[in-house]
């Protein structure tokens, strides 16, 4: 059997390095002709500036097709064993599906680890840098500007120039609302530092808001307790696919502090597991299956490959994140339903065609 382990998981891995070199590769070029290469000529990007954008893509688009390469590769290792009688050579001798699926379903889950890994690490930092590049923004690990974030007791906080490396501000503003939404104070400083939770401003004024008047206190040094990091809320600013799983908890945790949503935070977190995850889940499902269809060829192997995988899309992205990205389910039952619902058919079909 261990010869046949290693050739199932050669095998495999052979097919799902050749459908994911297949799949991104369509996806590339649908991508760019249906909506990249639009954006690139209205934003004057130059030719060098487009193809790097598009390679910066690229790792998202490896996630994307990850599950049903995946599921691919499951048809091309047992649907070949299939046409050519080694399973049914194997059962004569008395081994059993089971024991065939064994090497496949490991190296599925394998693959799995690696993709979550490779979605947090390299995917997260490849968006990142399409950002910077497409909207000329950046996140510099030591400086950053026009930084505008919400803070606990209804505070809006915007800052000129943040050092992160030494915790120092340039032009600083702070508005404090009531609870009307009503303006009640602003706070000036030309320059603010801080430590923990304790911000020390400098060089400013206080306007203070009363009915349709209003008065101005200047000052040369004034204390202020503000419960967020400014090095984490810096980060609010990005989108949440360009955050890897630290930040996200950072960015969570700071809006727990302020008393703010994290509804969508927490989807963020879940499918960055769950989606990655479809890799195995879609070989516990198509496994059975191939073995089952593996004789009509690949024609129906592919065809196959591509109704699981939309309507796993489907179900999972349009369907149940949508749902917790809107607060009618839980972020956890959200994204990891659909994994839930093919895992259990998987399981399922194993039985039957074991019997």
């Amino acid at each position: 059997m261990k010869v046949i382990d290693k050739y199932l998981i050669r095998e495999f891995f052979r097919n799902f390095l050749g459908s994911l070199l297949f799949f991104t590769l369509l996806l590339l070029v649908v991508r760019f002709s249906e909506k990249e290469l639009g954006k690139f000529v209205s934003r004057n990007m130059t030719v060098w500036s487009s193809i790097l954008s598009l390679l910066y893509q690229t790792p998202g688009f490896i996630i994307q097709v990850a599950p049903p390469s995946a599921l691919f590769a499951a048809f091309f290792s047992l649907g070949k064993m299939t046409q050519n009688n080694e399973i049914m050579a194997m059962k004569a001798v008395g081994i059993s599906l089971y024991r065939v699926f064994k090497p496949i379903f490991i190296a599925a889950l394998a693959l799995s680890i690696v993709m979550i890994i490779f979605n947090d690490q390299v995917v997260t930092w490849a968006y990142k840098q399409d950002a910077q590049l497409s909207e000329n923004r950046s996140y510099s690990a030591e400086i950053e500007t026009n930084v505008v974030f919400s803070s606990s007791g209804n505070r809006v906080i915007y800052a000129h120039i943040v050092y992160l490396n030494n915790k120092r501000m340039q032009n600083l503003m702070i508005q404090e609302f009531k609870e009307n939404n009503k303006l009640e104070r602003e706070i000036f400083a030309q320059e603010a530092s801080w430590e923990t939770q304790d911000w020390i401003l400098k060089n400013g004024t206080i306007r203070t808001f009363r009915d349709d008047t209003w008065e101005e206190k200047p000052f040369d040094q004034y204390r202020i307790t503000i419960r967020e990091d400014p090095a984490v809320m810096v980060k609010s600013g990005m989108e949440l696919k360009e955050m890897s799983f630290v930040e996200l908890l950072e960015i969570i945790e700071n809006k727990k502090m302020g008393g703010k949503t994290i509804r969508k935070d927490m989807v963020a977190i879940h499918s960055k597991f769950s989606f990655p995850f479809a890799c195995f889940v879609m070989v516990l499902l198509g496994a059975p299956l191939f073995v089952m269809f593996g004789k009509a060829g690949t024609a129906v192997g592919f065809l196959l490959t591509m109704f699981i995988s939309f309507l796993y899309w489907g179900i999972a992205i349009a369907f149940f994140e949508a749902l917790g990205n809107n607060g009618i389910l839980p972020p956890v039952i959200s994204c990891w339903t659909a994994n839930f619902i093919f895992g259990i058919a998987g399981i399922i079909l194993v039985y039957k065609v074991k019997k």
